[in-house]
C-alpha cells in the first residue's frame, strides 16, 4: 500500500507552518519519514530527510540560508534538490562533496497548502483539481486533525453514514443551534434533522473512475428520501456535504495522511465557494471543531496539531452531558471520531470484525483499495486518479429526491457544479 500511497501527491504542511523565508524549519513525518521542511531564500519550499547524511545529525537544527540548509555539525550545507554545496571542514579538493546527496522530495505550494510528490516519477504527475485548491481568491478554512492510529482505521470513520444517528446524535433535536460545542448554521441544522429523524439510513455504493461514490437515503415522511452522496477518491480523500438547496454550498472534506502505520494527520478544510471564510469566522470553526484546543505546541512532527482532548484523558467526556445533551458525552465530531477510531488500536484487528449491510461502504472502499496496490504491484498500472486531476474536482451534495429516482444521475449536475474553476499553476 505504500506503493501505492507514493503515486499521488499528499499535503506535507500548511502555507502558514512555514511563513517566513530563511525561518525555522518544520519537522514533517510521511510514510514512515522522518523530514523537515523548510522555505528557501526564493520562497520556494524544501523538503528533505532529516538526518544529514554525513553523520546522521538532524537538520531541524540547521541553518536555513542562501538557498539551501546546512547542517550546524560540521557545515555541511544542501540544496533545494538535494545537492551538497559547500562541506567546509573537508579539503576543496575532496571528491566527497559531488558524490554525497541528501534525500528530498518536490514540493509545490498552491491555496495555503505545500504538497509533495513521494512517489518514483521523474516528472510528477499533476496535482489533483479540487475546487478549493483551484482558487487562489478563496482560501478555504483549513487545519490538521492528529490521529494516533492508521489513517484506513481513521479515514473509515468519514465514509460510514450510519454511526451519524448514534456518535454525533444530539437528544434534543428541538434547538439544534444550541448544540453544546457545536455551533450550526440553520441549513446545517435542517441536514442533521433529516438525518437523525429519517432512521436507519438505506446505504448504496457505486464504484466512479476515481473511486467509489456512495449515497445514504433516509425516508421522509411524505415518501420522498433524504441523500447525503459523497466520493471517496484515491487514495485518501473524503468529502461530506449534507445541504438540501443549491444556495445553501458548503461542505468540507479530509486528506487522510499517514504519518507511519500508526500514526496520521488528517489535512481538514471547510469550503465555501461563493465567499471567503472571514477571520472571525475561522476562529469559531476551529473553536467548533476543537473546543478544548490544543496541547502546547512542541518541535516534534504534527507537534502544533495534537488536541488536548486525547486518549490520557478520555477526551474529557462529559457524563452529565452524555445523559442530557450528547449521545456520545464527548464536544464536537472530530473528537468523537477520533475516540472510537483511536480506541480500537493503533491498528484493529480485522480478523475480529463483523462487517453487515450497513458496512458496503467499507467493504467497497478496501477492495478497491487492494485492487489497485495489486494491479500496480504486478501489472505497473498507474492508481485510479493520478494523470487524471479533472476526476477530483466534484462535490459532495444532499438532495431530496423521489423514491424512483437514480440517486447518482439525478445529483451529477450539482456534484460537478465547481468544474468551472480553473488552476493557477
Amino acid at each position: 500500500m505504500g506503493e501505492l500511497l507514493r503515486q499521488y501527491w499528499m499535503p506535507a504542511a500548511l502555507s502558514v507552518e512555514l511563513p517566513d523565508i530563511d525561518g525555522t524549519p518544520l519537522r514533517v513525518r510521511l510514510l514512515g519519514e522522518n523530514l523537515v521542511a523548510f522555505r528557501a531564500s526564493s520562497g520556494k519550499i524544501g523538503l528533505a530527510a532529516e538526518a544529514c547524511p554525513h553523520r546522521g545529525a538532524s537538520l531541524f537544527f540547521g541553518r536555513n540560508e542562501e538557498e539551501g540548509l546546512r547542517c550546524v555539525y560540521h557545515g555541511w550545507k544542501f540544496n533545494l534538490e538535494g545537492r551538497c554545496t559547500d562541506m567546509p571542514n573537508e579539503a576543496p579538493s575532496c571528491p566527497l562533496k559531488h558524490k554525497v546527496r541528501l534525500r528530498t522530495y518536490p514540493c509545490r505550494e498552491r491555496n495555503g497548502v505545500i504538497w509533495t510528490y513521494m512517489g518514483p516519477r521523474e516528472e510528477p504527475p499533476p496535482l489533483p483539481d479540487l475546487e478549493w485548491n483551484l482558487q487562489s481568491h478563496n482560501i478555504p478554512f483549513m487545519w490538521r486533525n492528529y490521529r494516533a492510529c492508521n489513517w484506513v482505521q481513521a479515514m473509515e470513520g468519514d465514509i460510514d453514514s450510519s454511526h451519524i444517528n448514534f456518535l454525533h446524535r444530539p437528544l434534543d433535536l428541538s434547538d439544534l443551534s444550541t448544540v453544546p460545542g457545536v455551533p450550526l448554521p440553520g441549513y446545517a441544522a435542517r441536514g442533521i434533522r433529516l438525518i437523525q429523524e429519517g432512521g436507519v439510513p438505506r446505504l448504496e455504493v457505486r464504484d466512479s473512475e476515481a473511486g467509489v461514490l456512495h449515497t445514504s437515503a433516509r425516508r421522509m415522511d411524505d415518501g420522498r428520501e433524504y441523500h447525503r452522496v459523497h466520493p471517496f477518491l484515491f487514495p485518501f480523500h473524503t468529502m461530506v456535504g449534507g445541504g438540501t438547496s443549491e444556495a445553501e454550498v458548503s461542505f468540507n472534506g479530509k486528506l487522510w495522511v499517514p504519518m507511519d502505520d500508526e500514526q496520521s494527520l488528517i489535512l481538514e478544510w471547510q469550503f465555501r465557494p461563493d465567499r471567503p471564510w472571514s477571520d472571525a469566522e475561522r476562529t469559531a470553526l476551529l473553536a467548533a471543531r476543537i473546543p478544548h484546543g490544543f496541547l502546547e505546541p512542541s518541535s516534534s512532527a504534527a507537534g502544533a496539531w495534537r488536541p488536548r482532548a486525547c486518549a490520557d484523558n478520555g477526551y474529557l467526556i462529559d457524563r452529565s452531558l452524555q445523559k442530557t445533551r450528547l449521545f456520545c458525552g464527548i464536544l464536537s465530531n472530530p473528537l468523537q471520531d477520533a475516540a472510537m477510531q483511536e480506541s480500537m488500536g493503533p491498528i484493529v484487528d480485522r480478523s475480529q470484525e463483523h462487517l453487515g449491510p450497513a458496512d458496503n461502504v467499507i467493504i467497497r472502499v478496501r477492495r478497491r483499495l487492494i485492487d489497485a496496490a495489486r494491479a500496480l504491484r504486478d501489472q505497473g498500472v498507474a492508481p485510479p486518479g493520478v494523470d487524471r486531476p479533472n476526476l477530483y474536482n466534484v462535490r459532495p451534495v444532499g438532495m431530496v429526491l423521489s423514491g424512483a429516482m437514480d440517486w447518482a444521475e439525478a445529483t451529477r449536475a450539482r456534484r460537478e457544479a465547481g468544474r468551472h474553476a480553473t488552476g493557477d499553476g
